[in-house]
């Protein structure tokens, strides 16, 4: 059952707050939202019922996100505040999340959002038990007869309180305020007589650390004697700062008052120590969370600097495919999986190392006082082993995987946010490898991801700038038939380049996966549809004398799984004015396993519209024979790595031969990439594949070109 959720949303387009509510409904929420638009409007709201979270857009028609975040604080209600937005750079998403706000997430990478919410609204809840707390103790200490105290002793000599209760105007006829302001008020009651036993009686219980008794005279403002009982248990700090925890009785009172000062006592201190350990741990798995690794992060790399033989290494650790189980199996089962994995990992630590989880289905170990790197290399393979072992949740068998990184502390590293980020760097590089692996950082890796923001920054300027191209490489038909002769061109497939201002032409394989990784992808690919129709569309227009053109188009994973890629593709083709049949879309097999049965329901909607559908790269991926016989495909094209590769017997020749006969079974059409000598095309030829792509007959050529030779026919038909 989804969520509810109470959501305010400031956002002038409702196009986009539909957008947001969308993602929220497919991330588990079932949202009751308001949106507005305006500093009158957001007021109103904010004091007509409770809301658990607002989402606000950057910049509004005479109104913005920081003023939006004013108004929310101004009305004192702890509503959690996450930036959505598709404009605001780094900078200013920094100075947003000093002034006050909690999360922001891009509009191009929304799948981000429920995970967000779902953060901030525990620890909103996490906030709202502390205050309640407080209060409580702050009550209970209100009531009972004489002084509840805690200070601090700072190892320089110096004394500061941080908690005094109300029963300080009754004994020392001070308020509150006044001793926290100033500690010497308090002790300076003490009478002369009484002090130098008094101190001497605290230096020896500090010193031990047992708890401290002692009766002595006060002398108040007013000039009243009074005996008075001190009752205290210091804690020391890592820092050699003292902590006290007392109370403070009138000798007549104290027979009387023992047994409830005792037990509120207990009660605050168990208070003080939830509300610590809720403030430095995970909610859900209760593990600790960033906070406290910060905090052991930051002690370990002093320690480093001090010893010269201490070591240490830190763990970064992204579970693989954990969005398919929680979408699959539910946010519940999703929540069993983290806690059944933070347990998992503790059985590999010792005391003294750490395990953290720092949102999502990220976790980070510290591993203290190790002999070198191949220790961690040896507690690292031991998880990646016990991870193979698979869990139960829902009755169902489910086997995770995880990507880690590691990097070894070194005294070189002074920012426990370095650290953390060369970790996550060496993860990332471990997830691009295979699944269930580690990489060990070294700078290189800092210097790649650097380059790769660059290029990440490059592609969105890319995008509003439309540097991106289309170059078209000819299909060939390399069989014939009883009508018409091998070398017939039959369309073409479209090719993605980006023009870059400085860089000149760049190849897809230096940025798309970038692209797919931060979802820019599907604003490009969106992009490229268009203007291959646009240009198919011209070209029938032109040249529909000589023949029927038809361009094969690539989708990427991303466009898959977007809700609105038929309703997308059926407006471009009405716009433009095409058919269906004009076009082949390509998916690549490793798409399909992701969700096959989405995937066939897709493909299906796709085939009704006449759209032919090309399995790309086939026999590269995943296995598809499955269910290869369920998909609606029409064509295989065999990947350039076995043609290029291609020796009669050898086993890249019998691979293409297994392709070519499974297509022939299936009724499918075989196309082969990458053909770039007479021999390949002999060989393929003489195992029946019916078309052909590659330098043989023609590179990638701009629309202009084509244009060109589609004008004086050259490129009508290849000699073979």
């Amino acid at each position: 059952m989804n969520e509810p959720l109470n959501i305010l949303i400031v956002e002038d387009s409702e196009e986009d707050a539909m957008l947001v509510i969308h993602e929220l409904c497919r991330g588990g929420f079932n949202p009751n939202w308001q949106r507005v638009q305006t500093d009158k409007e957001l007021q109103i709201a904010l004091n007509s019922q409770t809301w658990d979270v607002m989402i606000s857009d950057y910049r509004l028609p005479g109104f913005n996100a920081s003023a939006a975040l004013e108004i929310a604080k101004q009305s004192q209600k702890d509503i959690p505040f996450i930036l959505v937005s598709g404009t605001i750079g780094e900078v200013l998403a920094v100075e947003m999340m000093k002034a006050g706000a909690n999360d922001y997430v891009m509009k191009d990478n929304l799948n981000r959002l429920p995970e967000a919410v779902r953060r901030e609204l525990r620890d909103a809840q996490v906030r709202a038990e502390r205050k309640q707390a407080q209060k409580l103790l702050q009550t209970l200490a209100s009531n009972i007869p004489g002084m509840i105290y805690s200070f601090v002793q700072y190892s320089d000599g110096s004394i500061a309180f941080d908690y005094i209760s109300f029963g300080c105007l009754d004994l020392l006829e001070l308020t509150p305020d006044q001793i926290l302001e100033n500690a010497s008020l308090c002790f300076a009651q003490i009478h002369p007589d009484d002090y130098p036993g008094c101190y001497a009686a605290a230096n020896e219980s500090a010193q031990t650390l047992k708890p401290f008794s002692y009766e002595w005279r006060l002398v108040t403002p007013s000039g009243k004697l009074k005996w008075v009982q001190a009752s205290a248990r210091p804690e020391c700090r890592e820092n050699g700062d003292i902590v006290w925890y007392g109370v403070l009785l009138d000798v007549n009172e104290r027979q009387v008052a023992l047994r409830e000062q005792q037990a509120a006592l207990r009660e605050r201190k168990q208070a003080q120590e939830l509300i610590i350990h809720n403030s430095l741990h995970d909610p859900l798995t209760d593990l600790p969370n960033r906070t406290l690794l910060i905090e052991r992060l930051e002690l370990a790399i002093n320690r480093a600097k001090r010893l010269e033989t201490y070591r240490y290494a830190v763990l970064f650790l992204d579970l693989d495919r954990f969005k398919v189980i929680n979408d699959s199996l539910g946010h519940l089962a999703g929540d069993q999986l983290l806690k059944n994995i933070a347990h998992k990992l503790k059985t590999h630590l010792r005391e003294v190392d750490l395990v953290a989880r720092i949102g999502g289905d990220e976790f980070v170990i510290l591993l203290e006082d190790i002999s070198d790197i191949e220790k961690a290399i040896q507690i690292t393979e031991r998880m990646l082993i016990d991870f193979q072992t698979p869990l139960m949740l829902n009755d169902a068998e489910v086997v995770i995987s995880t990507s880690i990184g590691i990097v070894l502390g070194t005294n070189e590293y002074s920012q426990a946010s370095d650290l953390l980020r060369d970790a996550d760097i060496a993860m990332y590089k471990a997830k691009a490898q295979r699944r269930n692996s580690y990489k060990i950082f070294d700078v290189k890796m800092h210097t790649q991801a650097v380059n790769r923001l660059t290029i990440e920054t490059d592609i969105r300027k890319a995008i509003e700038r439309e540097e991106f191209v289309i170059y078209y490489q000819p299909i060939v038909d390399i069989l014939g038939d009883g009508q018409s002769k091998a070398g017939r061109l039959i369309g073409f497939e479209a090719l993605l380049r980006w023009q870059h201002p400085t860089r000149g032409l760049v190849l897809p394989k230096e940025f798309v996966s970038i692209a797919e990784e931060t979802g820019l992808i599907v604003q490009i690919d969106r992009w490229m549809l268009y203007k291959a129709c646009q240009h198919l569309a011209d070209w029938k227009v032109k040249f529909a004398t000589h023949f029927p053109i038809k361009v094969n188009i690539n989708l990427s994973v991303q466009d898959i799984r977007q809700g609105n890629l038929i309703e997308y593709i059926d407006q471009i083709l009405a716009q433009i004015g095409l058919e269906g049949d004009c076009i082949t879309l390509e998916i690549t097999e490793s798409m399909l396993i992701e969700n096959i049965s989405q995937t066939i329901d897709l493909l299906s909607q796709l085939k009704s519209r006449k759209i032919k559908i090309s399995i790309d790269d086939f026999g590269t991926g995943y296995s598809s024979l499955n269910y290869l016989h369920r998909l609606p495909a029409d064509n295989l094209k065999i990947d350039r790595s076995f043609v290029s590769q291609m020796q009669q017997g050898n086993r890249n020749y019998q691979v293409v031969s297994t392709i070519i006969a499974l297509s022939n079974q299936l009724g499918l059409a075989v196309v082969a990439e990458g053909i770039e000598t007479p021999q390949q095309l002999q060989w393929l030829q003489e195992l029946g594949c019916e078309f052909g792509q590659g330098y043989l007959f023609s590179k990638p050529l701009s629309h202009q070109t084509v244009e060109a030779l589609l004008t004086t026919s050259k490129i009508l038909h290849y000699i073979l």
